[in-house]
This record gives structure tokens, C-alpha cells and sequence, in this order.
């Protein structure tokens, strides 16, 4: 059942995300607890990374294999222990934009939004997030198209947007959901009202930091038709940090073809995992970077890092 949560709740999942005693990326290799509702502990065993490879045009590059990549942590290379090229299932929350500013364009987001959800690959689960100053999602993660696809069409736009607090607030959700591999994907054709004194509680920086801390990899379409004012600056950033893209749409009859790069984004991603050379963890920030090897034409696309947090005995 759908549930309303208020704008107070981001402090607790504030509380949550900032007392985690440490972060992991991507996907799995990690042992995690969850020891009351304002606690993460998760103990660290190796550093996992999903890499998305494209060329000059951006067209993804297939066929790499592990001695492809290098990747570096602080600037010092490391190993790689793990590699796969094939998909793995996600889970993917859909962040649907659901202030008054939608009511326009409504009718083609919905119809995009579902074509997304029609498109799941076998193995995939998804829930439908909406938000304004308020954010609801959808019952649980499920594989069930027509349930999603419902939640889709249910959507009314009303309100001041509460972009930061919904994505902090769907970063949660994430990161306490069962899969190895996570994707947050948010809609939106405007910014936070924070800025007038009615929308989020939290503020650009938390919601990028929710982001390092959690293991979910975060895209966007930022909807740029009607006159919206979308906050480019702030999606690409979030975007950027969990390893995803941003796209920024101007009509609506490219919506459609946006949301179908993105799922077509998440899915086509090599998975990559190696033990830190540097075993000592004092809870600081590390930096990653993966490339291809010898080849100067092609980005590799990741995290751009994670915390060193001790492990707790």
C-alpha cells in the first residue's frame, strides 16, 4: 500500500546515512546490518564498481575484458579481482516529479515512464516514487509491470517540489532494498523549492552526500521544455558522483527516447572488483578512477569514489 511520508523525515534518514559506519559502491561483496532505524553498519570487504564504457559518440563500447581496465584508488593502481561483462539484474526506483509544474507535460511523461517499466529486463524490479513537498512511493519493489505501470498513471501533480529530500529520501529506499546492483532514477522539470521556503529541509550538499554514502547509482532527466528552470548543476554532480548520466530533454516528444538511453545505460555496464591495497580504513575519502588501457578515445565511467569507514568488531 502507497503511503505518504512528510517532509521530517529526511532528518532521520539524515541520522541514518550519516551515522553508516561505512560505505560500499555499486554492488555486492559486502556483509550489512541494519541494527535499529537511524543505523547502517556495513563492513566493507572489497570495493565493487559498475563501468559503463563509451566512445567519442557515446555509442557503448562492448567486448572489453578484465586486462581492458585499470583502475586506481588515490592515484595508485590496483588489482582487479572480479570481472563480469554479462547484465545482472537491478533494482531501480523511478523518482517521478509530481508538482504542479507537471500538469503540462503530464500526459507524456506518464506514457514515457511506463514504456521504461514495459522495458524491464527479466530479473529486474522497480518501484515508482512520486513527490511535490511530499514524497509516496508506490508499495515495494516489484517485477510486476502492470503494478508499476498503475502507480505511473495514478500520478497528480500538485505542489512545491521537494527535490532534495525526495532523492535523499529514495536513496534510503535503495539502500535498504534487497540486489546487488541498484539504480535511482529521478524525473524532474524544475528545481528544489527550498530556495522560497517551502520546499526541501535538506539542502544539494546532504542529498550529494546520501549519495556517496549509499550504493545505488543515480540518473536523471532533467525536463527543459514549457519554460522549466531545471537545476543542471546539481544533476550532473549527483550524477556524476554514483557513476550515471544526466540528460536534459527539450521536448516532449524526446522523453521517450531519454528514458530508453537511460534504462539502456544501467544495463550495459561491466562489473568490476578489487581489495584495497591500503587496508587501514580511518574513514577517510577515497578517490577511484577506471580507464580502458591504451585507449584515449574511450571514457570509463564510475563513482568517483568511497569512504574508508573502520570496520566495527
Amino acid at each position: 500500500m502507497s503511503r505518504w511520508i512528510r517532509r521530517s523525515a529526511p532528518a532521520g534518514l539524515a541520522a541514518a546515512l550519516f551515522a553508516a559506519t561505512a560505505a560500499t559502491i555499486a554492488f555486492a561483496a559486502v556483509r550489512e546490518t541494519r541494527q535499529d532505524p537511524f543505523r547502517i553498519q556495513v563492513q566493507v570487504e572489497a570495493v565493487n564498481l559498475g563501468v559503463a564504457v563509451t566512445d567519442e559518440r557515446g555509442r557503448f563500447v562492448s567486448g572489453l575484458t578484465a586486462d581492458d581496465f585499470v583502475v586506481r584508488e588515490d592515484g595508485v593502481p590496483q588489482q582487479i579481482s572480479f570481472f563480469a561483462a554479462e547484465a545482472a539484474p537491478l533494482t531501480i526506483l523511478v523518482l517521478l516529479d509530481a508538482s504542479l509544474s507537471m500538469r503540462v507535460s503530464l500526459d507524456y511523461v506518464k506514457e514515457a515512464a511506463a514504456t521504461f517499466v514495459d522495458r524491464l529486463w527479466e530479473g529486474d524490479v522497480a518501484m515508482i516514487g512520486e513527490f511535490n513537498d511530499r514524497v509516496r512511493f508506490g508499495g515495494e519493489f516489484t517485477d510486476d509491470r502492470f503494478r508499476l505501470t498503475a502507480n505511473i498513471m495514478a500520478l497528480d501533480p500538485l505542489g512545491p517540489t521537494a527535490l532534495y529530500d525526495a532523492s535523499i529520501m529514495a536513496l534510503e529506499r535503495l539502500h535498504f532494498a534487497d540486489g546487488d546492483r541498484k539504480a535511482l532514477l529521478i524525473f524532474t522539470d524544475g528545481d528544489d523549492s527550498r530556495s522560497m521556503g517551502f520546499g526541501s529541509e535538506m539542502s544539494a550538499g546532504d542529498t550529494i552526500e546520501a549519495a556517496r554514502l549509499t550504493d545505488a547509482v543515480v540518473y536523471a532527466i532533467g525536463f527543459e521544455g514549457n519554460g522549466a528552470r531545471v537545476n543542471k548543476r546539481f544533476l550532473r554532480r549527483l550524477t556524476e558522483e554514483t557513476g550515471g548520466q544526466a540528460l536534459f530533454p527539450e521536448r516532449t516528444g524526446d522523453l521517450i527516447g531519454s528514458f530508453a538511453r537511460i534504462e539502456a545505460d544501467m544495463h550495459a555496464q561491466y562489473r568490476l572488483a578489487y581489495i584495497p591495497r591500503k587496508a587501514e580504513r580511518e574513514g577517510e575519502w577515497r578517490e577511484i578512477e577506471v580507464s580502458v588501457r591504451g585507449r584515449r578515445d574511450l571514457l570509463a565511467r564510475t563513482r568517483n569514489g568511497y569512504y574508508a569507514f573502520p570496520s566495527e568488531e
